[in-house]
């Protein structure tokens, strides 16, 4: 090798309906045959190629191919998200096989993707091109059904039908533009169109807290109306494959995979929920025993750093590197070399150290149930709320007042990085502010005589009753220091009329008793001697998640909600509570 790398930008890719698609190449500049790593995306890297750096792996041998999919960018075709199913799959089977055969190529090809093109990286995997040796699907997920959501996080896992709005809102400008780009080539004027999205882009505040959804101003320019309500609402049957897949594909994924995920990354859930799948229901004995994940103390972004948040972590985070995991990855199955990988790579956040494991949960995991109580004034830190190991008898139920009109607003958590555009800040921050609502309820226990650590899957289940058709109820896990401070380390929502199923809503009977199951997904804390474990509970989380406007109707649909008197029960037969997977000691 020469050590220099040779960079084709625009080469086309002809796919089997003749359509052209475009892609930047990046390889050893010799004359030798080269594994090739592929990923689709819906714009150009511009020199970037995810968390894979794009010279040491071509100096590590690798070609690296980088496609706009079809209809975006520089790529022929109609970019249409309701019926991506239908092409997707077929480009991203059809691209492989182009790469195989090119004349740099070995004819082994792996597939990496970051988000939404982590999805696309799943999907093609599902269709199982002859060349295709391994796949590295990260912040996303493989084979998980429609009530799953997808790598793009707009219906996070189990939330009964709430959505990840702040991550629609991030979205939207960044799809209209390429149909804006479009229309302008057609010969139309567009000059309105991007006046409106640029206001968009410099309001943000006054965008997501315009009413009713359904008529932000942008949505009066048909193309772009209807990207947005699709964002919103989907549509059940046609939901992008891109980004959901059918429940039972885990079977035909025959290939190792990759995850990598952060304890503060939306689709944290599905990164692990597919590893857990593909371990046990993968197509091959050998996709099966080649599954790995790694989860650090990270949002959903590409600059994967060692603070985040309020937080800094400390130098071991960066003991991994994203970039050398995936050459080792790709070595080991596109190259066949003997190198050891752990299946389970994880962060102790609190210890701040990493740790491997076999399995996830991990094989030592001890569940510890925890009880809410209260004498029916759990409202604020202040209040009474108690968070125990023992069982409640007979307590009163604890109420508050949820006003969508005065949402909770979001501090920290799960995002994105264009969250940053919104003034919102992802991770772990200081959520006293919050606390401090009447519309917060907060239980707590003492304080901690030992160390406890708290590695896995994080599910609560809330008996509520809602005067309303239909609400929301959220909650949060959070670590309480010492000296008060308080700081979120995982979350979750569940919506009324999705308890049964997501796909066919039924609102509730107002006053009626309901089992919440709410999802707050996986997390790795040591909770130290003298801290304290708290659980918020509340109805909203905004604008991360979408606000429920307490009437039942669809999404958008509302210029004006209605308050909800919030019951939440802790007794015997309707006792709340939170199962945490405790970790011995050693």
């Amino acid at each position: 090798m020469t050590g220099q790398i040779r960079m084709d930008e625009d080469v086309e890719m002809k796919m089997r309906d003749g359509t052209v698609l475009r892609a930047d190449i990046y390889r050893p500049d010799d004359m030798e045959k080269h594994p090739a790593i592929f990923t689709r995306s819906y714009h150009k890297t511009f020199g970037r190629f995810g968390h894979l750096d794009i010279i040491s792996s071509t100096r590590a041998g690798y070609a690296l191919i980088a496609q706009v999919i079809r209809g975006r960018g520089s790529s022929e075709g109609t970019w249409n998200p309701e019926n991506a199913a239908t092409v997707e799959a077929q480009d991203g089977y059809d691209s492989v096989e182009w790469i195989a055969d090119q004349k740099w190529c070995d004819g082994n090809v792996g597939v990496m993707g970051f988000s939404h093109s982590g999805g696309m990286a799943a999907q093609i995997a599902m269709e199982n091109p002859p060349h295709l040796k391994a796949i590295a699907p990260w912040s996303s997920g493989v084979g998980l059904g429609r009530q799953r959501g997808g790598p793009g996080g707009f219906r996070p896992p189990n939330t009964g039908g709430a959505i990840s709005f702040i991550t629609a809102l991030i979205w939207l400008p960044n799809e209209a533009a390429d149909v804006v780009n479009r229309l302008e080539k057609e010969g139309k004027d567009v000059t309105e169109m991007r006046r409106v999205l640029q206001w968009a882009r410099n309001n943000p505040e006054e965008l997501y807290n315009y009413l009713p959804l359904k008529d932000v101003p942008f949505t009066r320019f048909e193309s772009i109306g209807k990207l947005w309500m699709f964002r919103l609402r989907g549509v059940p049957s046609a939901i992008p494959q891109t980004e959901v897949v059918e429940a039972n594909s885990f079977e035909r994924v025959v290939v190792p995979c990759s995850h990598l995920t952060g304890w503060f990354d939306g689709p944290a859930t599905a990164s692990f929920e597919s590893f857990r799948n593909m371990q046990k229901q993968g197509g091959s004995q050998y996709a099966r025993e080649s599954q790995h994940i790694i989860s650090g103390p990270w949002m959903h972004t590409t600059e994967l750093l060692n603070y985040l948040g309020a937080i800094n972590f400390g130098a071991e985070v960066r003991n991994v590197s994203p970039s050398d995991q995936l050459i080792t990855f790709f070595d080991r199955y596109l190259r066949g070399k003997n190198i050891k990988i752990p299946p389970v790579q994880y962060f102790l956040m609190g210890r701040n150290q990493w740790r491997t494991a076999d399995t996830w949960p991990l094989p030592q995991t001890r569940w510890q149930r925890f009880y809410l109580h209260s004498k029916g004034s759990a409202n604020t830190l202040s209040g009474d709320g108690v968070l125990s190991r023992d069982e409640p008898a007979s307590e009163p139920a604890d109420t508050f007042v949820y006003d969508p009109h005065n949402p909770v607003p979001t501090v920290g958590g799960s995002m994105i990085g264009g969250a940053a555009g919104f003034g919102l800040v992802a991770g772990p921050l200081e959520q006293s502010p919050i606390e401090k609502r009447s519309d917060v309820l907060c239980y707590t226990t003492g304080e901690l005589k030992e160390d406890i650590e708290v590695t896995g899957p994080l599910e609560i289940h809330v008996f509520a009753a809602t005067s309303a058709r239909d609400t929301d109820f959220a909650a949060k896990l959070v670590d309480v220091c010492p000296d008060g401070r308080s700081y979120n380390l995982a979350d979750g929502i569940r919506r009324a009329r999705g308890l049964k199923s997501e796909d066919k809503p039924e609102l509730v009977t107002p006053g009626e008793v309901y089992e919440y199951v709410i999802t707050m997904g996986p997390t790795s804390q040591l909770f130290g001697k003298g801290h304290r474990i708290r659980v918020d509970i509340s109805s909203s989380n905004f604008p991360y998640y979408d606000r429920n406007m307490n009437t039942g109707n669809p999404i958008g649909e509302d210029a004006k909600g209605i308050t909800a008197t919030q019951r939440v029960y802790h007794q015997s037969g309707c006792a709340s509570y939170l199962d945490l997977p405790t970790i011995p000691a050693g």
